[in-house]
């Protein structure tokens, strides 16, 4: 397992005792757990005896360079394009915690949100012609900011469990939904992914090979874990602070201006790992060193969006130092209002790798797991009760939504304001707030219900 421990049938046993007492099941009801029961769970689960390989606690360069080699003749067997090579990695992210020590580091009244937390699965290929939507946990089903909608109406791969955790069945289902895309396409694919317990993959994949890393040396192999999520995260802080920025613009309090609900997060993290460019994720794997020399090719200089260029920076050369330049940069911005002070800014080794954002399944203890899983059954009985209200996030405040005519309105302002700007931005601003005023309009009027002459009539 990642945290050293042979887990053996004999463990597997132990620790359903552990559970058993911690639900109250009295010894004379418990399971004898026969060998029998054993071998259905671990067919259940997908546990599967493997040899298992003294490591080293210090990881050596030799160590590194024979994984990099291993993972190179398997690519070489088995002739895969790097445009059918992929990584997936998970990350957490607490996309509400403020970029100052004085509040990340203890409770503040009006200061909500700072543990809010969702997890990330990225996937990569290795040319960088291929990013996936990421797959994105959250705690409830349907947070209060969905509005009643599901993720997939809103445009995300979205699940949820009790602690927005990455768990086996959840990544099964995933890889089982990309398996049947690439039987569509009549494309076999292989998947490189780290030795994560949840990392389980269904023995019916057809098209996907899943190949593991060595324990212990994800950090020097595993392309995501060379700048691709840092890169990500930067981006997203960056635009996490200019939200930040403008609600205090916009006359919301200093104890407010940090709340941000989930649906918001999920579109500045949506936008952020737009950010995340093809020459910045080939530089990455080529960092790994995993590929042949034959998949790759010469080194490309890094693609900088126009907007970099609103602050001139010394770090033009490198993508992922750029983008951390961008959130200092944003971190000055928010100085300059007075609500961040100097001595309490957060370092960006900090900000963008903070301890609660190390995903490590493995810190918790059994009584963290036997509450996910009494979470998560207290959700499934009232989803049972009452399907129309699964699932509903409890902790976010719930403002009410705009109506159609309340954002038509913010239209007609926002027109009208840019109007006075003369750049080519703001002309085609102008233009796509119209399509959005046609396309509300239009909608208002399919939704609206034919009538009949004698519905206007009162029947005695």
């Amino acid at each position: 397992m990642a945290d050293g421990i042979l887990l053996t049938g004999m463990v597997l046993c132990q620790k359903w005792i552990k559970f058993a007492d911690l639900a109250g099941v009295p010894k004379d009801e418990q399971l004898n757990l026969s060998g029998g029961w054993l071998t259905r769970y671990k067919t259940r689960t997908g546990l599967k005896e493997m040899r298992r390989h003294g490591e080293a606690a210090s990881v050596a360069a030799e160590t590194v360079n024979k994984e990099q080699q291993r993972v190179q003749e398997l690519i070489k067997k088995h002739q895969y394009r790097p445009c059918d090579i992929f990584n997936a990695d998970e990350s957490s992210l607490f996309y509400a915690m403020p970029p100052n020590h004085g509040l990340s580091n203890k409770k503040q009244s009006g200061v909500k949100g700072n543990n809010a937390q969702l997890t990330y699965l990225f996937t990569t290929n290795a040319d960088g012609s291929q990013k996936l939507p990421p797959l994105v946990i959250g705690k409830a089903q349907k947070p209060h900011a969905f509005k009643n909608k599901t993720g997939s109406q809103l445009g995300f791969y979205y699940r949820n469990n009790a602690k927005a955790w990455m768990t086996a069945s959840l990544y099964q289902e995933w890889l089982l939904d990309w398996d049947r895309k690439m039987r569509d396409e009549q494309r076999k694919i292989l998947l490189l992914q780290d030795n994560f317990a949840g990392h389980i993959a269904p023995d019916t994949l057809t098209n996907i090979h899943v190949g593991n890393f060595e324990p212990n040396l994800t950090t020097h192999v595993q392309p995501n874990d060379q700048g691709i999520i840092r890169c990500f995260k930067a981006h997203y802080r960056t635009k996490a602070i200019c939200h930040v920025i403008d609600r205090y613009e916009a006359g919301v309090t200093p104890t407010e201006i940090y709340k941000i609900d989930q649906l918001e997060a999920m579109r500045l993290a949506q936008d952020a790992w737009n950010e995340v460019d093809t020459t910045t994720i080939q530089n990455c794997w080529r960092k790994a060193n995993i590929l042949p020399d034959s998949a790759t090719s010469s080194p490309t200089q890094p693609i900088l969006p126009i907007s970099s260029l609103i602050h001139l920076t010394d770090a033009m050369g490198d993508a992922i130092t750029h983008a951390e330049t961008l959130v200092k940069n944003t971190l000055d911005d928010l100085e300059a209002t007075g609500v961040l002070q100097p001595s309490n800014w957060m370092d960006i080794t900090t900000l963008l790798n903070p301890a609660v954002e190390t995903y490590n399944m493995f810190d918790v203890t059994d009584e963290d797991i036997f509450e996910s899983v009494m979470d998560a059954k207290m959700l499934q009985e009232r989803n049972a009760e009452d399907n129309n209200n699964n699932n509903i996030d409890n902790s976010e405040p719930q403002a009410p939504g705009l109506t159609r005519h309340e954002a038509l309105q913010a239209m007609l302002m926002l027109k009208k304001y840019i109007g006075t700007i003369n750049n080519p931005f703001s002309r085609k601003f102008e233009v796509m707030l119209g399509s959005f005023g046609q396309q509300t309009r239009v909608a208002e009027m399919q939704d609206m219900k034919d009538t009949k002459l004698t519905d206007y009539f009162s029947h005695k």
